[in-house]
């Protein structure tokens, strides 16, 4: 079986690895294969695939872009009832160990400056802002609770049908089925769930897009607080302020003032560090495969149109 990875530094190929070994073993494989160190580990590792039926609700602007990533958390799975075949991409996320003395030096940033620790993470006066989970954390410090907030989606949606009766018609599906379809484990939502979540929790969402710097504000002028989160193209993660770069979950701050601009200031540039380092997906011209008949794709646009003048409905991406 070959597979191909994509990290941080670039692509790599596995071109011995068997449908019977386990997600384990390929973790292993991929750390020879990067050449990490021994202060990294991998944190992730995700699979594209593309389900056409998700793909085609982007309209409503879907925080995944169409292709909710698969992530592979059972280490003893098999490669194959994991559902990989000879081909495939995988992306991985590389954990960093900061080591104590780089930590030294960089706590002394004078106050107002945001010094760069490492990607994903900014020295601030108060603390060190960095990636946390995903949009789950900020809004309730849970990982887990998944199903509710699908839950508080369809509340919302349906208190306020009116609303988006007028933008389900626009983009030529019922409401009732993008209350279904958000329900989904495998389903994500983008603008109408965060402008939903900001009125639940009142607080200001402010979603930053890595690829262009643009700033969403949810709740804008609604709220004392804000979270902040951060658009790769692919999902949303979390924004914490913690007092060290490894200090423990217990002491994040994920809410802040709306009043406290240095925050703010502090998350456009752990942004424009992960911009420059290519930590997006440009899903207008990333390119896909169709699994079906293997046509070579480019964007969403291309896998909508092939989609309906073929019924294919199984993509992956491939660099």
């Amino acid at each position: 079986m070959r597979l191909r990875i994509r990290h941080a530094e670039g692509m790599a190929t596995l071109s011995d690895m068997k449908e019977d070994q386990t997600i384990s073993i390929l973790k292993n494989s991929i750390k020879n294969a990067i050449d990490l160190s021994g202060a990294q580990d991998i944190q992730s590792i995700v699979y594209n695939i593309i389900d056409i039926n998700a793909f085609l609700t982007d309209s409503f602007e879907l925080v995944s872009g169409g292709y909710p990533p698969k992530p592979f958390n059972d280490m003893n799975a098999t490669l194959s009832n994991a559902g990989l075949r000879d081909g495939d991409t995988l992306n991985i996320k590389v954990l960093d160990t900061v080591a104590p003395q780089q930590q030294s030096n960089t706590s002394t940033a004078s106050s107002g400056t945001a010094n760069t620790l490492k990607e994903g993470s900014v020295q601030t006066a108060n603390g060190v802002l960095q990636l946390r989970g995903n949009l789950h954390y900020v809004l309730r410090r849970d990982t887990t609770i998944s199903p509710e907030l699908r839950k508080v989606i369809v509340d919302g949606i349906k208190n306020n049908s009116d609303m988006y009766s007028d933008t389900a018609d626009k983009f030529k599906i019922t409401i009732d089925k993008y209350m279904e379809w958000i329900q989904k484990p495998n389903s994500w939502g983008g603008a109408i769930e965060l402008a939903i979540f900001s009125a639940c929790f009142g607080v200001e969402i402010d979603s930053i897009d890595v690829q262009t710097g643009r700033i969403d504000k949810f709740g804008e002028g609604s709220y004392d607080e804000r979270v902040l989160i951060v658009y790769s193209g692919i999902h949303y993660d979390a924004l914490a302020l913690t007092p060290t770069a490894d200090s423990p979950p217990d002491f994040d701050q994920t809410r802040f003032p709306v009043s406290e601009g240095s925050i703010l200031d502090a998350a456009k540039q752990l942004v424009d560090g992960l911009r420059k380092s290519h930590k997006f997906t440009d899903i207008a011209n990333f390119t896909l495969k169709c699994e079906q008949c293997n046509t070579g794709l480019k964007g969403e646009k291309d896998a909508q149109d092939h989609a309906a003048a073929t019924g294919h409905t199984r993509f992956t991406e491939y660099a």
